[in-house]
């Protein structure tokens, strides 16, 4: 996805990137969350064109629907459940124009980030709040400018939002100019990870109580690379007339659990992988939704997941996967 802004940004386009630049085409095939995803929608809602192999190998070349009505339902399945049934070899995206991005980050205390949860609920679109919950509390406000009085406008609500220390507001030209949401450099081949995206409304009233749950489940983690995690889509409603397999468009925040263990310690792997768990189940009433992102057929919760993530679209997505992946070469869509 880095690569892809770069080119692009030497055309004056952009297409809305995570967080990290380093995602390949599954970022988009999962549904692609922004922190340009509140005006500009998903990455799969950028999709124009798909070119690819089902699992039982006939070839497939399908444009966004206005075809037949089985068309339709490929189409839907393709968009955010792609790696179930098919291997994608040519996306054709939209873009859209190149505009400056209005960047805000600083350290918080657990009272702030309740404070800076309570503003980002309402924000307008061209705004979103993201941040990360480990040894400390690291935060990043992210915003797309269209002229200067919506700068001023937005420089105006960065102004309001609280911090403890090291904050810097700035401007940037594209979205890969930002920092990554994290603590820094870490020895990655020391540890292994998974991750697990969940999806809910907005807090509101019970701020406070979601967070006081989070604050107890990072003071029992069992590695100190675990970590707790938030993007802000603010709700993508003015978007759900785009048939995808991401349902949740109501979804305001995009919270993720990063389970850590020592490199080949299964003791380790064991408890954070119960961590995890403890982590989804608490955080469950008010996260009800699952973001496939990451997929886990090689755990105990690989259903719960799909019920969450899919829903009431489950059912037909695996008869779907029947016609088009018979022999299950692709992930499974059942336990």
């Amino acid at each position: 996805m880095g690569d892809l802004s770069d080119f692009l940004f030497k055309h004056n386009r952009s297409f809305p990137i995570g967080l990290s630049g380093k995602t390949g085409m599954g970022y988009i095939l999962t549904g692609g969350i922004s922190p340009l995803s509140r005006s500009r929608g998903l990455a799969i809602d950028q999709i124009i064109e798909i070119k690819g192999f089902w699992g039982n190998g006939k070839k497939f070349h399908l444009s966004r629907p206005n075809k037949s009505k089985e068309s339709d339902l490929e189409w839907k399945a393709l968009c955010g459940a792609a790696i179930f049934l098919a291997i994608i070899t040519k996306l054709k995206l939209k873009t859209q124009p190149l505009r400056p991005i209005l960047s805000w980050t600083a350290n918080l205390s657990f009272t702030q980030l309740s404070e800076c949860i309570k503003q980002a609920e309402s924000w307008p679109n061209s705004l979103s709040f993201q941040w990360i919950y480990g040894e400390t509390i690291f935060a990043h406000a992210i915003g797309e400018i269209k002229n200067a009085n919506h700068e001023a406008s937005l420089i105006n609500l960065l102004e309001k939002l609280p911090f403890s220390c090291n904050r810097i507001i700035k401007k940037v030209k594209s979205l890969n100019s930002l920092p990554n949401l994290s603590f820094g450099k870490s020895n990655n081949n020391a540890n292994h990870s998974e991750v697990l995206g969940l999806l809910g409304p907005a807090w509101q009233e019970k701020n406070l109580q979601v967070l006081m749950i989070i604050k107890d489940l990072i003071d029992k983690r069992p590695n100190k690379s675990c970590y707790l995690a938030s993007q802000q889509l603010g709700g993508l409603t003015h978007l759900k007339d785009l048939d995808t397999s991401f349902l949740h468009r109501d979804a305001v925040w995009k919270p993720w659990i990063n389970g850590a263990w020592l490199a080949h310690d299964q003791r380790q792997r064991k408890e954070t992988l119960k961590w995890m768990e403890e982590c989804w189940t608490n955080l469950e009433f008010i996260c009800p939704g699952v973001h496939l992102a990451q997929i886990h057929p090689h755990l105990p919760w690989h259903q719960k997941e799909l019920s969450s993530a899919f829903k009431e679209w489950l059912p037909k997505l695996q008869e779907i996967k029947a016609l088009n992946d018979p022999r299950n070469l692709m992930p499974t869509l059942n336990n």
